[in-house]
């Protein structure tokens, strides 16, 4: 029984694929002998040479990447595969399966983690009331103080002026 590829990523469509010998392509483009149309994987994102009872992959330049067990893959570095190996080609996780009974039991769960911040919006500050401004209190406590000067600098004019008349 030839061995078999499939995926198990949740949500993820596809296969299972029959790994037999030969070479086989993965990739997101026509042409692929293993066809996974997801944007983070390459249009020829990797081969598969199966033969002699080996399983060989090596990754042809992806732009996402392969990963072994989670190691990554260099470029062009053939790597010998098994049953039970996790192979993920851009965010998208295979297994090879001897036994197709076992694979529900190994459904991944991938997150999609975005770097775009959220873009920060005017309601996120809260309400535009303007007595909230820490600046009305500020101000009002100036104007006190002014009129309270002022206040007294014309007491003191007063006073100066009735002692000259004096």
């Amino acid at each position: 029984m030839a061995t078999l590829l499939y995926i198990i990523t949740e949500g993820t469509q596809g296969g299972p694929f029959e790994l037999t010998d030969g070479t086989h392509i993965l990739g997101s483009a026509e042409g692929a002998t293993i066809l996974v149309p997801d944007s983070t994987i390459s249009a020829q994102h990797g081969q598969f040479d199966v033969g002699n009872g080996q399983i060989v992959y090596q990754d042809l330049g992806s732009q996402n990447g392969s990963f072994v067990s989670e190691q990554p893959i260099a470029q062009a570095q053939p790597v010998a595969l098994s049953a039970n190996h996790i192979l993920q080609a851009g965010s998208i996780h295979f297994q090879l399966v001897d036994d197709p009974n076992a694979v529900e039991s190994m459904k991944r769960e991938t997150a999609v983690i975005s770097n775009t911040p959220k873009a920060i919006e005017p309601s996120d500050f809260g309400s535009a009331d303007p007595s909230a401004s820490p600046f009305e209190a500020r101000k009002s406590g100036w104007v006190k103080i002014y009129i309270i000067v002022i206040t007294v600098i014309g007491i003191i004019a007063i006073g100066a002026l009735v002692m000259l008349l004096l």
